[in-house]
């Protein structure tokens, strides 16, 4: 059921209970989970707070809670899959949905009681689910009691001749149809709606309870959609245009404040950004080298392209020396100009989309970070492969300690996390060029096909989730910009399915699909299609993340998993 006061009909009624907070493993979740507890803390509730990075780890935790909790809380998690069915709460449970992932199930929308949605809607999504007349429709007592009896010779003779009860079974029989008909269109797609934690901070800005702090994790939560490609770039700009607005009510508050206090005050800056990963964390020439626009313009795993970037280079008129510094030690006059001279040697390069509207936040005149650079610390932080056990799940100690790189922004975590990231992206680079080189992205008709070797270097890293998404889209765009033109126009169509390993032991890989690079509204319709496939082939696979794009499966189903996607996907 979906809430239109959430203020009354969600935050009101928790207020003297005790709260299970059930946070998915996206930094967007640990955001929205970092506003309520500060919400949590200005009203005294008292919560636990646990990870989840499946659905059986949902089924898990539940069932370790549900004794002393009856108000759960589900960030990230729980929209997309029938809860009644999967958890089987006791009717004095109530749960609380506030999840990006889409389509939401039609269970949870239409449940008049037990599971409630919180959202920040558009219309269009709305329309978009089917009427509930359309997907649930009674029967009467006596029809249903007649088919119960058709085991009765004596009822199959007396149906046989009963018009009205055939007429009846043939209507039902298309209505049935029909109703496949509109679920399948319904469900045929998955994509993301607006995150978690923007939902949470536009809650605590209708209670006057929001702040600068509270803003920069809504605006990391965003930041995060996009950097990791959920969604596209129209979207991004609608949702940065209101965090710019909450951003200039709070710094003017502030500045009508004391100026002592302003200046221990976090203020949060809106600025037109390069979009280079980590460039101030950095040196130049290593974010240019990382950044999925420079690395799949310039090619720069080969020998042309990292000509082509030393070019690059000089156009800017800055000397090597002075690119291969760290950010901080460059010199000042170049750091000052370094965004102009970019764009100005962009545009004669062919190079789009190098800048990007985004958000800087501060302390006083000290410690400063972009938004971009702490959702990939952050993000680091979660899927830290050195914290992980042998079969690639994600250590709770990763959570916590991504909850404290997200704390104060000057954070030692913040600073690991940046590192970390550095590591991976590094990964990303080295990976994509060997890719490439050996010819390993494959078209398969209709869809590219690629996968990671057990031998690969550094192949821990993609066994993680949003590393993968991450690697894929590296791999897709670099890719594609490697084709001839007529190729090109074709492949920017297609869609990538990429394979890694998750569990040597046990012999399970991880399997993702991503949308083609044309498409920005990111919808997959990976979800659906993995699901007949393994129905097609009685692959073994496990279909257990709260992303349907995203599966597990034996390594020996995988040969025929594939050929039946194909032939689906056709």
């Amino acid at each position: 059921m979906l809430l239109t006061d959430p203020v009354k009909d969600f935050f009101h009624k928790i207020v003297h209970q005790r709260v299970l907070v059930m946070v998915a493993l996206d930094v967007d979740a640990l955001c929205a989970c970092k506003i309520l507890q500060s919400l949590f803390r200005c009203d005294n509730i008292q919560y636990t707070l646990v990870p989840v990075s499946k659905k059986s780890d949902l089924v898990r935790e539940y069932e370790e809670h549900k004794e002393q909790n009856k108000h759960i809380i589900l960030l990230n998690c729980g929209a997309n899959i029938d809860l009644l069915n999967t958890l089987d709460p006791s009717e004095d449970v109530t749960f609380y949905v506030i999840d990006s992932h889409r389509p939401i199930d039609l269970v949870n929308f239409y449940c008049e009681r037990q599971v409630y949605l919180i959202l920040k809607h558009n219309q269009q999504e709305i329309d978009a689910i089917p009427d509930y007349d359309v997907i649930y429709r009674e029967y009467d007592s006596d029809e249903e009691e007649s088919e119960g009896d058709d085991d009765t010779e004596q009822v199959s003779k007396r149906r046989r001749f009963d018009e009205a009860s055939l007429m009846r079974k043939k209507e039902r029989r298309e209505w049935e149809e029909r109703r496949k008909e509109i679920i399948f269109d319904y469900e045929e797609f998955s994509y993301y709606g607006t995150c978690a934690s923007l939902i949470v901070y536009d809650l605590a800005w209708r209670m006057s309870k929001d702040n600068n702090e509270l803003l920069w994790w809504a605006i990391a939560g965003v930041t995060d959609q996009f950097q990791n490609k959920r969604i596209g770039r129209d979207r991004y700009v609608t949702g940065v245009l209101e965090l710019q607005g909450h951003m200039s009510r709070l710094n003017h508050a502030n500045e009508d404040e004391d100026n002592s206090k302003s200046i221990d005050c976090m203020r949060i800056n809106f600025e037109h950004d390069l979009d280079l990963a980590l460039y101030r964390h950095w040196s130049l020439f290593e974010s240019l080298c990382h950044s999925i626009s420079t690395v799949s313009a310039f090619k720069v795993w080969t020998n042309i392209g990292m000509k082509k970037l030393h070019q690059f280079l000089a156009e800017m008129g800055i000397p090597l020396t002075q690119c291969k510094q760290n950010y901080e030690f460059m010199d000042t006059k170049m750091r000052d100009n370094l965004q102009t001279l970019v764009e100005e040697s962009a545009l004669k390069f062919g190079l789009k989309n190098l800048k990007f509207q985004s958000f800087s936040a501060q302390y006083g005149f000290n410690h400063k970070i972009c938004a971009s650079d702490a959702v990939y610390s952050v993000n680091a932080l979660l899927e830290n492969i050195k914290l992980t056990d042998t079969n690639g799940m994600t250590d709770k100690s990763n959570f916590v300690d991504a909850l404290e790189g997200l704390s104060r922004i000057s954070a030692p975590k913040m600073k690991e996390g940046l590192e970390l990231a550095k590591l991976q992206l590094q990964a990303i680079r080295n990976n994509v060029g060997t890719f490439i080189d050996v010819g390993q992205v494959l078209s398969y008709g209709p869809f590219l096909y690629t996968s990671i070797k057990e031998g690969s270097p550094d192949y821990k890293y993609f066994s993680h989730p949003t590393h993968l998404n991450l690697f894929s889209h590296y791999l897709l765009q670099s890719y594609v910009r490697s084709l001839g033109k007529s190729k090109r126009e074709k492949a920017i169509h297609l869609p990538l399915v990429i394979c890694a390993p998750c569990d040597i032991e046990e012999g399970i890989s991880i399997i993702a699909g991503i949308p083609p690079l044309a498409d920005d509204s990111r919808k997959n319709l990976f979800g659906n299609a993995f699901i007949h496939a393994a129905e097609r082939t009685k692959s073994r696979t496990s279909h257990d993340y709260f992303d349907s794009s995203i599966i597990t499966m034996k390594n020996e189903d995988r040969s025929k998993f594939i050929d039946a996607l194909i032939t689906i996907m056709t």
